[in-house]
């Protein structure tokens, strides 16, 4: 099977969400169309794997670890009378 596609058929509006989102996951308009069609087809996406924040992966240091708990510390602190 192919995946090359003709978009010659597509309107310009739609095309460009495609593209803009094909961007914004680093993946091809190509790809994209494969997997909405195979997301739209098959049960599989509750088994999804994401891959959107892969560029991330190993990108802080010992700072920005200390830097991200140190600005989330306050998550971890229950407002008791939001819960009474």
């Amino acid at each position: 099977m192919s995946s090359s596609f003709n978009f010659s058929g597509i309107p310009a509006e739609l095309m460009v969400l495609l593209k803009k989102e094909a961007k914004r996951l680093h993946i091809s308009v190509n790809a994209l169309v494969l997997k909405m069609i195979q997301c739209g087809l098959e049960a599989i996406c509750e088994k999804r794997t994401y891959h959107d924040l892969d560029y991330l992966a190993g990108s802080w240091g010992p700072k920005g670890k200390k830097a991200f708990k140190e600005s989330t510390q306050s998550f971890e602190k229950i407002d008791k009378e939001l819960w009474e």
